[in-house]
């Protein structure tokens, strides 16, 4: 959640394809359907914000049943991480009925199938200033645009669209003793603009429109690498804004973003 009562259809940002960010996201992260029935946690909201959120003498509900009407799947303008934005309905408590399917709320849900995609972690030589990349051999083959092998050597461009829609050219060869296939020119550029280190991940994916993206997870630095969130993220008059909006729209049963 971001705002309160900010309108779903702003188009001021741009949506992610939902296939393309789940292939970001990683396959640990699951995201509820819409129409399901979930809680949402004030205070644990509040501790994810950076500094004290003081509610004062507010009373602050525990939980707050609610119904998911929307989802937004987004992506951050500086590090490229994913991210989605909920819209919930506030419901009453009786509506609640474990009979009905907590999660799931009387919701069919296929399961489609899973999309074209590969992820590697960086390594040092990946990640290295003037250096290519080394793809695995199933990504050049699955994902990647057929390679021509009968030339010599075998080497085409290949374009990929990031989440942000921005066009990223790159070399891609067939060569070496033994063979391997690599990201040659605009690999490093690449690098340079996304700030990529070793540890990093990179995410190649073909739609279903047949392009071909590219996304990022970003490697945890929370430990002795700096702070694990961008400088000014979840600040916490933002948050407190927010949950005292969820609390409003609660009493009045109106939807919150």
């Amino acid at each position: 959640m971001d705002s309160v009562r900010e309108p779903m259809n702003n188009n001021s940002e741009n949506w992610l394809d939902s296939k393309f960010w789940h292939a970001c996201a990683g396959g640990m992260v699951q995201m509820p359907h819409i129409n399901s029935k979930v809680f949402y946690f004030p205070q644990g909201h509040a501790e994810c914000a950076h500094g004290k959120v003081d509610f004062g003498n507010s009373r602050i509900p525990p939980l707050i049943l609610s119904r998911i009407s929307a989802i937004r799947y987004m992506a951050d303008r500086e590090t490229d991480e994913v991210y989605a934005k909920i819209r919930l309905i506030p419901i009453r408590e009786n509506a609640f009925d474990l009979e009905d399917g907590f999660v799931e709320n009387n919701v069919t849900v296929e399961n489609p199938e899973k999309p074209t995609s590969f992820a590697k972690t960086l390594t040092q030589s990946d990640a290295n200033n003037g250096g290519g990349f080394s793809v695995p051999r199933y990504c050049a083959e699955t994902i990647f645009p057929r390679l021509d092998y009968s030339a010599e050597p075998p080497v085409q461009t290949i374009l990929a669209k990031d989440v942000h829609g921005e066009i990223w050219k790159f070399r891609h060869i067939y060569r070496g003793t033994p063979r391997r296939h690599l990201l040659t020119t605009g690999w490093s550029n690449f690098v340079n603009q996304k700030k990529l280190v070793a540890g990093d991940s990179i995410v190649f994916f073909r739609a279903e429109s047949g392009d071909l993206c590219v996304g990022i997870r970003r490697a945890k630095r929370g430990i002795g690498g700096g702070p694990e969130y961008p400088s000014g993220w979840n600040p916490a008059a933002e948050i407190l804004a927010l949950i005292m909006g969820v609390i409003l729209a609660f009493q009045g049963r109106m939807a919150i973003t």
